[in-house]
Parts: structure tokens; C-alpha cells; sequence
């Protein structure tokens, strides 16, 4: 009798069980405002709005409510803040900080053996904000037809190129594709996760609404001739008529002022009960041309959410004072940074003789001796980070290892400690002496020497980096040279870095891997302490890098030089690149280690103060299920823009309880 009782209670939870997971499946709930609409017959029902096989999206502590409007600021225009917040558009998503990466618009990946070739699996049924399916021939659209035309401005994604040719894209169905690569591509899915996909500047696409733009393009209408239209109306937070994959979609935009959205009825995420996400209603960001008025604005309340609000730790006491009142928290999450913000020494120097001082390791070691980061560490940052001589984020996969540890603590000692003393007999023996009596140091040939940092003129007193500056112009100028604060325009800046003309530049390193995101420690592109060789490097497997070779570096468009190939900056390039295509993962973490090695025995090539500075953030008392730092993997990863704050938070998970 006990056996049989037991057999048909195990049977009745199977078919419990069973009835259950169709019954999950085809049932699901919807905010009150779409429901609204399906009765109406305005929308069809959220089950038919849903791909087969919703992304789930755990709210932090509490199933959210339906409702309410997200009110957030900014100062940019393009409104990058709100666009870094949203996964939508995105293949996969990172996940704790940069540790993992978890499916978005995928369901799965699989590489072949030597990941040459990498099998895509989309959810079938995601569709657009206007109901449009979303397919494979979203992707070719935008690979075919926009990113591999020269006439588009959509560039071709530099993951997209590997052994100097542009990837294949093959459709296998509606919901597969295949990336054909011509050597592995071995970190393709942590480059996908890279940037909340969407579009425009720095942001790459990856798909495109084919069947709302291709109207515009001149392949496919008689009436285009040229991508000017096109390039227009693709911008979709300009555009509130362009479908969008994100959790929010645009509806009202004022250039410069201000840009309203509304939940996106066909966004493909649910929460563990079956409730369709995002639970907000509506999103609404003010533009503000005056950074002091948003900050003021975040003071009294006007800011439900938001990190990098334009607050240095010096604004806290003002937060903190007005927390009670105005109904809000003062969020601090960990930067992430390596170096904080850090003095690149330009290593293609146009004053030759400085250039040579610049390339020598007893030189910047020297100067990195004369630092005082203590006293950075307690003025600007209130005793708050670690003194470093500066290296890629602590936060990063590779000091997670063994090994990494090892080597992360080489580099952030390397010359890390504050002696003068020794930073004056260092500079003695290379020949950086007083020559001619005035008590400066002069360059080792007699010529006078001044050190010149070339600085945003943007920045004011009381900023964290004018003041790191301040700070790093004295101690330099105690052990004996002098040194100038140079502000200079943003525009004239960027310029000056193209043109490798600069002096020294300040530069925030803060992301963790060489291999995503490899500026400032890969010479490739300007912005680093060798310009001209990483243009050069840059410029590898086009056509460019042949042209007028008979013309000064600097003379060149775009202005570049090519490096020794037994520099360091030959090597670093040399290791980076096949890194990059290294399938065996211990063999690719070798050659990474290899790069940070060269910083250690040959560098510092860039000066770092202190790292992993708290980021200051705020939520408002009625915002729920909003991460606070302890709640974080790491503690908060938020400097590198790769790591895609707030998107990794799961914003639509977020809710408000008025």
C-alpha cells in the first residue's frame, strides 16, 4: 500500500510538473498600460509579443511593480549615459563585473576546433519595437549592406577583422548564422559583450531593423543615391520613428534638451514569474549644457538613478547633507581603474633629445619615484584607492590567477615608493644635472629642460585631475625640474595626440584586458605614449600604410612612423596580435603575460597615481532593486566604458514604489 501511495504521488507530480512548463510558457503577465492596449486591440497579447524562449532577468532583491517615470540628467548630447544603460541591442552581455558573459540576443555559441568559424543561435521570435521580426537577414543587412560598403559610414568592427581580412557572414536559417573568420578569433564573444550594442560613434552595430532602413538605402530605392538619409534616420535615439531592441524605445526627442521613452512592448526579457520587463514605464533625460546645474539638480532630488552624475568625492559632504531631505542615496562603487589618472610620457616626442630622456626607463622611473601619492591619495581622494606606478585595472580576468597576482603586484610596485632622494641620484646618473648653475635640471646635451603637461582647458580648480596635477608639478619641480601646466582645448588636444606633438599626457587606464580593449597599453592608435607608432600599427593590412612614405612622419595623413622591430613597441603590437589568434587559451595567457612583462622590465610607459577610486553614483529612495557596492561581484567595475555601467546592472529589473 506504501509503495503504491508513493508511485501515485510521484505520478501526480509529474504531470504537474509537465502541465506546468507549457502552461509557464504560453502565460505570461504585462504592465497594466499594455494590456490596456491588447483589449483594445491595439497590440497583440504579451504571449504572442514574446520570442519562444524569453531571457530571464532575476531582479536583485524583489519582484518589481509596474509603472512609474525614470527621471535622469545629463550633458551629452548624444545621450551616451542612457544608451550605455540598455543591452538591448546586444548579442550577449556581460555579467558580475566582467567575470562571465551570459546569452542577450543569443541563446548559445559554439566555435569550431580552432575558432575560425562561430555558429550563432538567436531566440526565435525576438521582434522589433514595431513588431517587425527580428531575423539573420537583420545581420547581413548590416554587415553587407552598410558595415562592407564604402560609402556607409558604419565601419567594419575591428573584431571583425582578424589576419587583416573582414569575417564572412553566413545565414545557415532565420535564427543561425555563421562568423567565418580568416584566422581564430579567440575573444569574440567577450568583444560582442564590449559596448551595449546600438550604433553610432564608438558604439558598433551588429544588427539593423532591415526592414525599416532598407527604405532608405540606395541598393534597395530609386530615391537615394548617397547614405546621407540613411545615416539619419538609423540613429535611433534621434529617431523615435526607428525600431529599437532595447527595453525602452525613444518617442519624443528635443535636440539638446531632452529625450523621452517609453517600454518597449516587444522586449524580449521576463523575471523568474513570467512578467514581461522593463517594469518602468517610461524613461525621461534632461540635457543640461552646464555640468554644475545637473549637479545641482542631482542635489535636490531631480535624479532617480544614475553613475558619473559629474560628482568627484569632494561633492559627497553635498550629497550626503541633502540625502534626508531630497529623498535620495549617495551610491560609491569601485572605478576599477588601474592607474587612476596617469602622466604619458609621448615617446615619439617632436624635441628629440626629450624624446630619447622620455624612452629611457631610469627617466620615468624617476619621475614616478618623485611622486607623493599619499598625499594625492588623501587630498583628492580622501584616503580612498591604492597608490600604483600604474598598470591595466586590478579588476581585470588576468590578475584573477595565480600567476596574474604575481605580476599584477610587479607592476603596481614597480616604482611605487616616494623617494626623492633616489629619483635625484637616478636622474645624476643619466646625465639630467643643473649644467648651467640656474638650479633646474637641464637635458643632457645642455639644452634647458621643461617638462610641459598637456591638459584639458575644461577642467577647473577643484577637479580631481587639475588637482593631481598640481600636486605632480611640485614634486617634480622638487627634485629639480621644472614643469608646466599647459591647458589646452579638447579640440587642439585630440589634435596634438594624432599628431604625436604633445609633451605629456594625462590618461585614466582603467580597463583589465589587453586584448579588448588594448589602448594606452598596446601602441595602436594615438591616444597612448607612442602616437605616431600606433597609427602606424594601426594602419597594418590597409592601403594607407604604403602612402606618402617620402614625406616627415608628421607630414603624412594621418601623421605616423614605424617602429624599430626589435622596440618594445614593435614587440608589445607583435605580442598583442597573436594573442589575438591563439586558440590554446594557456598559450594566449602566456603571451599576455609576455605584454605586461615589457611594462615591467622596460617601463613604466605610463605613469600612474592612484587606482580603483571610488565612482560616485545616486538612487533615489523610490527606486528599487538598484545594486548597492556590496551587492556588486567585484565591488563595481565602472571606469571602463567596455564594462557597460549601468547595462550590467539590469536596469529593467529596476522598479519605483512611490
Amino acid at each position: 500500500m506504501r509503495k503504491s501511495s508513493l508511485v501515485m504521488i510521484l505520478v501526480i507530480i509529474t504531470v504537474i510538473i509537465i502541465g506546468a512548463i507549457p502552461l509557464f510558457a504560453a502565460s505570461y503577465n504585462e504592465a497594466p498600460i499594455l494590456r490596456a492596449k491588447v483589449e483594445r486591440g491595439e497590440l497583440p497579447s504579451v504571449e504572442e509579443r514574446l520570442p519562444e524562449n524569453p531571457l530571464v532577468l532575476k531582479p536583485l532583491n524583489a519582484i518589481g511593480k509596474y509603472g512609474g517615470t525614470w527621471h535622469r540628467l545629463t550633458t551629452w548630447e548624444k545621450w551616451y549615459g542612457l544608451r550605455m544603460s540598455m543591452y538591448g541591442h546586444s548579442y550577449v552581455r556581460w555579467i558580475d563585473d566582467g567575470l562571465d558573459i551570459a546569452p542577450n540576443l543569443l541563446t548559445d555559441w559554439q566555435p569550431n576546433q580552432d575558432k575560425t568559424v562561430w555558429t550563432l543561435y538567436f531566440r526565435k521570435g525576438i521582434r522589433w519595437s514595431d513588431g517587425a521580426p527580428f531575423t539573420a537577414d537583420d545581420v547581413l543587412y548590416w554587415y553587407e549592406d552598410l558595415a562592407l560598403n564604402e560609402e556607409c559610414s558604419i565601419p567594419i568592427p575591428n573584431w571583425a577583422i582578424v589576419g587583416d581580412k573582414p569575417m564572412e557572414v553566413e545565414k545557415v536559417d532565420d535564427y543561425t548564422v555563421k562568423f567565418k573568420f580568416s584566422k581564430p578569433q579567440v575573444v569574440l564573444m567577450e568583444l560582442l559583450a564590449t559596448w551595449p550594442d546600438g550604433g553610432g560613434d564608438w558604439i558598433p552595430y551588429t544588427s539593423a531593423p532591415k526592414h525599416y532602413l532598407s527604405q532608405f538605402h540606395p541598393k534597395y530605392s530609386d530615391k537615394y543615391t548617397d547614405f546621407i538619409v540613411h545615416e539619419e534616420k538609423q540613429e535611433w535615439w534621434y529617431n523615435p520613428k526607428c525600431p529599437v531592441l532595447t527595453a525602452w524605445m525613444p518617442v519624443r526627442h528635443e535636440p539638446g534638451e531632452l529625450l523621452e521613452l517609453e517600454r518597449n512592448p516587444y522586449y524580449y526579457a521576463v523575471d523568474p514569474q513570467g512578467n514581461q520587463l522593463p517594469y518602468i514605464d517610461r524613461i525621461r533625460v534632461e540635457c543640461l549644457q552646464d555640468g554644475e546645474v545637473l549637479k545641482m539638480k542631482v542635489v535636490q532630488g531631480n535624479s532617480d538613478f544614475q553613475i558619473r552624475p559629474g560628482f568627484g568625492l569632494r561633492d559627497i559632504s553635498i550629497l550626503k547633507r541633502n540625502e534626508e531631505k531630497y529623498g535620495f542615496e549617495t551610491l560609491l562603487y569601485d572605478s576599477g581603474s588601474g592607474g587612476g589618472d596617469c602622466f604619458m610620457l609621448n615617446h615619439n616626442n617632436p624635441d628629440s633629445v626629450k624624446e630619447s630622456l622620455y624612452r629611457n626607463p631610469s627617466f620615468s622611473r624617476a619621475l614616478s619615484h618623485a611622486i607623493d601619492r599619499e598625499k594625492i591619495k588623501m587630498m583628492v581622494y580622501y584616503g580612498q584607492g591604492e597608490a600604483t606606478t600604474g598598470t591595466m585595472s586590478p579588476k581585470g580576468a588576468w590578475f584573477h590567477t595565480e600567476k596574474g597576482k604575481i605580476v599584477y603586484q610587479q607592476w603596481k610596485n614597480l616604482a611605487v615608493e616616494y623617494n626623492p632622494e633616489k629619483a635625484k641620484k637616478m636622474l645624476d646618473e643619466i646625465g639630467v644635472v643643473d649644467l648651467d648653475g640656474d638650479g633646474w635640471r637641464d637635458k643632457p646635451n645642455g639644452e634647458s629642460l621643461e617638462l610641459r603637461i598637456d591638459i584639458n582647458s575644461a577642467l577647473r580648480p577643484g577637479s580631481g585631475r587639475l588637482d593631481t596635477c598640481e600636486i605632480t608639478k611640485v614634486c617634480w619641480e622638487n627634485i629639480g625640474i621644472k614643469t608646466e601646466i599647459n591647458p589646452t582645448e579638447n579640440a587642439n588636444l585630440n589634435n596634438m595626440l594624432k599628431e604625436g606633438t604633445f609633451d605629456i599626457q594625462v590618461y585614466t587606464v582603467n580597463d583589465g584586458d589587453p586584448l579588448l580593449y588594448p589602448a594606452g597599453v598596446i601602441p595602436i592608435g594615438h591616444e597612448h605614449f607612442a602616437p605616431l607608432y600606433g597609427t602606424w600599427n594601426r594602419l597594418k593590412g590597409t592601403g594607407l600604410l604604403s602612402t606618402e612614405l617620402d614625406k616627415k612622419p608628421r607630414d603624412r595623413t594621418p601623421p605616423r612612423e614605424k617602429p624599430a622591430p626589435d622596440s618594445p613597441y614593435t614587440r608589445l603590437y607583435d605580442l598583442y596580435k597573436k594573442a589575438l589568434i591563439t586558440a590554446d587559451d594557456e598559450k594566449r595567457a602566456e603571451l599576455v603575460y609576455d605584454i605586461f612583462q615589457i611594462h615591467i622590465d622596460q617601463g613604466p610607459f605610463f605613469i600612474g597615481t592612484v587606482n580603483n577610486t571610488p565612482r560616485v553614483g545616486v538612487v533615489s529612495n523610490r527606486m528599487k532593486n538598484v545594486p548597492r557596492r556590496e551587492d556588486l561581484a567585484l565591488g563595481g567595475f565602472v571606469d571602463p566604458w567596455i564594462m557597460s555601467y549601468s547595462a550590467i546592472l539590469n536596469p529593467p529589473t529596476f522598479y519605483i514604489e512611490e
